[in-house]
């Protein structure tokens, strides 16, 4: 269903020409690839950041898509250029643990390391490789060249731990920051599955105390327009995800602009009992 669609994720940014040159090498080798710029406003080399903006996109994309994701401190070192084949998906990505959640959410079916030659560009320089080695890759899988031709099957790909949130021994489910959109909405690792499992079943919406950066939230609300305008919220998102949101205002800006990685929240509730809550 997807074939010839390669989704791209970088930290890029869009105020300079390098994700316009990674389509461009794409298209030198397939000229009729389907390219969706995903995101490329990842925080600068937060690998973190990428694999969760990948763990929550790449289901809604047509079986066979191919996910390019260049997010890369490592540059020129010594890490491997990666394939990962999962059962309805391909993933190109350096091997630097971004792929993380994709091994740990579906079956991994194959992984090859690529280097320079014959499925690559030529290139004087080893800072670019989003260009010179990874969308190449990924337009050779949209012409349906099989990623044992590409690269050498590996048995395993680096992984780093997922931040997960948890029952602190205060009996405050505890996350994290994961990401900050452009309204200004920041948007944790707690998850609505996570609070129901807490609370056995049945999330109180209007009990719970919710804590970040100092400010207190005294319920949790399932829509923007149930706070008032420019009041802080904590809100229920369309991707199942714990966000903290003004009404048509930022969160961020509210919170003076807080470091993402510095923003812990801390849910309480008098119908929460301390247990492990996977």
């Amino acid at each position: 269903m997807g074939k010839g669609i390669i989704a791209v994720i970088t930290d890029f940014g869009l105020d300079n020409w390098y994700p316009g040159v990674m389509r461009g090498a794409i298209l030198e080798v397939n000229p009729e690839a389907r390219i969706v710029d995903l995101c490329h406003n990842i925080s600068k080399h937060d690998i973190n950041e990428a694999g969760f903006v990948l763990g929550i996109s790449f289901e809604y994309f047509p079986g066979g898509t191919i996910f390019l994701c260049v997010v890369d401190p490592g540059v020129g070192g010594e890490r491997k250029n990666l394939i990962v084949e999962t059962d309805n998906y391909s993933f190109v990505a350096p091997d630097n643990g971004l792929l993380s959640v994709i091994s740990n959410r579906v079956n991994v079916r194959g992984a090859y390391s690529v280097e320079r030659g014959k499925f690559t560009r030529e290139a004087s320089g080893i800072t670019f490789l989003g260009r010179d080695i990874f969308a190449p890759i990924a337009a050779h899988l949209s012409l349906g060249t099989p990623a044992g031709e590409i690269g050498e099957s590996v048995d395993s790909i680096l992984t780093i731990p997922l931040r997960k949130p948890y029952l602190d021994h205060h009996n405050s489910i505890v996350g994290k920051a994961e990401y900050i959109d452009s309204f200004g909405n920041i948007i944790t690792n707690v998850t609505v599955h996570y609070l129901e499992k807490a609370f056995r079943g049945e999330i109180p919406w209007n009990n719970c105390l919710v804590k970040i950066c100092g400010r207190e939230l005294n319920r949790i609300n399932r829509y923007y327009a149930q706070s008032s305008r420019g009041e802080l919220a904590a809100i229920i998102n369309s991707w199942g995800y714990l966000e903290i949101a003004v009404n048509r205002g930022s969160a961020h800006e509210f919170l003076d602009y807080m470091e993402k990685d510095s923003m812990d929240i801390r849910i309480s509730s008098n119908r929460l009992r301390y247990r492990k809550a996977e």
